[in-house]
C-alpha cells in the first residue's frame, strides 16, 4: 500500500504536479534568502551600534573621548552656579614610565588610572582627552555639600591616583596636576574648559617647580579669575607586596589631616599609625560631633587649615 506524502494528503490523496513542486522550491529559497537578509541586517545593527560607541569613546581606557564629552557637558552644565565644576587633569611622571618601560606598560597605567578616576567620580562623567590627559564634570555631592565642594572631590581623586601599582612585575606610580573651575550660570563649556586647562598648567608648574603634585582651582570673582594652589599630601605608601623601598611611617600620632570617603573631605587626626593604615578621629558628615575609624592612609591628605575644635586636643597643639 502505497502512503501519500502531506502535500498529496492536502489535495484529497493526488500527487502534487510540477509546477506546484517548483513554487514550493521557491518559496523555500525566498525564505531562505530572507532568513540571509535579516541575519546580515542584524550584524549591520551590532556594527552600528560598535561604531557608535568607538566614536564616542576611547579605544584604551573605555572612558568616554573628547567627543562624547563635548556632546554630553553642556546638558549637564546647565543649572545651578553651584551644581558642577569642570575638571581638567594631566599625570606627573607618565612620560618616564613609557620612556623607561615601552608603550605598553604606559598603556596599562592609563588604564588603572581611569578605573581610579572612574571608581573616585563613580557615575559623574569623565573622560580621556588624548595622551595623559583626562577631564571630568564631577556634580555637587549633596545638599549639605560645603561650598567649595569640588576642594574635597579633587583632593579625593589625587589620593585616589597617587597610590603605586604594580606594571608588569613593576612598582610604578603617578601623580596628577588637576585644575578645577566651578561653573557659573553664564560661563560656556569652552571657556570653562580654556580656564580649567589654564589651571591645570599652573598645577603642573608648581608640581615641575616643587616636585610635588598640586591642584589649582579658579573661582571667578568681579574683579577676574581668582587662582588658588592645594598641595596634597606626597604620595602615600604602597602595601608591602608591591615595595621594599616604602618609607617606615606614613603618619605620625596628632597629625591634621583630610579624610577622604566618598567624593567628600572630612577633617581629622591621627591617633595612630603604622606604614600602611592610621586611627583616625575626624567629622561627623554633618558635621556635629566626630567620629574614630581605622582607614588606609592612601585615603588621607595633610591638613594645613585649622580646625578649632579638633585641633585644640590635638598633641600638635598642645
Amino acid at each position: 500500500m502505497r502512503i501519500l506524502d502531506s502535500a498529496a494528503a492536502d489535495m484529497g490523496g493526488v500527487p502534487p504536479d510540477d509546477a506546484q513542486l517548483r513554487t514550493e522550491a521557491e518559496a523555500a529559497r525566498l525564505q531562505a534568502r530572507i532568513d540571509q537578509l535579516a541575519a546580515h541586517v542584524q550584524e549591520l545593527e551590532q556594527e552600528r551600534a560598535s561604531l557608535r560607541w568607538m566614536a564616542g569613546h576611547d579605544e584604551l581606557t573605555g572612558l568616554a573621548n573628547r567627543r562624547l564629552f563635548h556632546a554630553l557637558a553642556p546638558a549637564l552644565l546647565r543649572g545651578d552656579d553651584s551644581s558642577s565644576a569642570v575638571l581638567i587633569l594631566d599625570l606627573n611622571g607618565f612620560k618616564p614610565i613609557n620612556d623607561t618601560y615601552g608603550h605598553d606598560a604606559g598603556d596599562e597605567v592609563l588604564c588603572v588610572v581611569a578605573r581610579r578616576m572612574a571608581a573616585c567620580l563613580g557615575d559623574h562623567l569623565v573622560a580621556r582627552f588624548g595622551g595623559d590627559e583626562f577631564a571630568a564634570l564631577p556634580r555637587l555631592p549633596g545638599a549639605d555639600a560645603p561650598e567649595a565642594w569640588w576642594h574635597e572631590v579633587a583632593g579625593s581623586l589625587s589620593a585616589a591616583i597617587a597610590p603605586p601599582m604594580d606594571v608588569r612585575g613593576n612598582t610604578l606610580s603617578v601623580t596628577a596636576s588637576i585644575g578645577v573651575v566651578p561653573a557659573g550660570r553664564t560661563a560656556g563649556l569652552p571657556d570653562l574648559l580654556r580656564r580649567a586647562d589654564q589651571a591645570m598648567f599652573n598645577a603642573k608648574r608648581h608640581a615641575r617647580t616643587t616636585d610635588k603634585a598640586g591642584i589649582t582651582w579658579v573661582v571667578a570673582t568681579e574683579s577676574g579669575d581668582h587662582t588658588e594652589t592645594y598641595e596634597p599630601a606626597a604620595a602615600p605608601a604602597s602595601p608591602p607586596d608591591l615595595t621594599a623601598s616604602a618609607p617606615a611611617v606614613a603618619c605620625r600620632p596628632g597629625d591634621p589631616v583630610w579624610v577622604h570617603r566618598n567624593g567628600a573631605r572630612r577633617a581629622g587626626v591621627v591617633e595612630s599609625a603604622c606604614e600602611w593604615a592610621a586611627l583616625v578621629r575626624y567629622r561627623c558628615p554633618n558635621g556635629a560631633g566626630t567620629m574614630v575609624d581605622t582607614m588606609p592612609t592612601n585615603s588621607l591628605t595633610i591638613r594645613a587649615e585649622v580646625d578649632p575644635h579638633l585641633d585644640r586636643g590635638s598633641s600638635t597643639h598642645r
